[in-house]
């Protein structure tokens, strides 16, 4: 793998726990270093990290909240 691969996945703790436990990604990167792209958005898929995921789960604890002060006015 190339050090500018390297230095990208060892920069976030995210990537080299994602890495660790997706194994193939050794071989794609290591293969071709420019897919390093498809790997970002691959982890940030699967770990929900992408906008829409976060706006879904602020809609989650809005509505929590909501319903705990419907709760607690009644």
């Amino acid at each position: 793998m190339i050090a500018s691969v390297l230095d990208k996945i060892y920069a976030s703790e995210i990537y080299t726990n994602y890495l660790r436990y997706n194994p193939k990604w050794y071989i794609y990167l290591n293969q071709n270093p420019s897919t390093i792209s498809d790997f970002e958005k691959e982890v940030k898929i699967n770990l929900k990290m992408t906008s829409s995921d976060k706006i879904a789960n602020l809609k989650k604890q809005i509505d929590f909240i909501n319903g705990m002060l419907k709760y607690f006015s009644n």
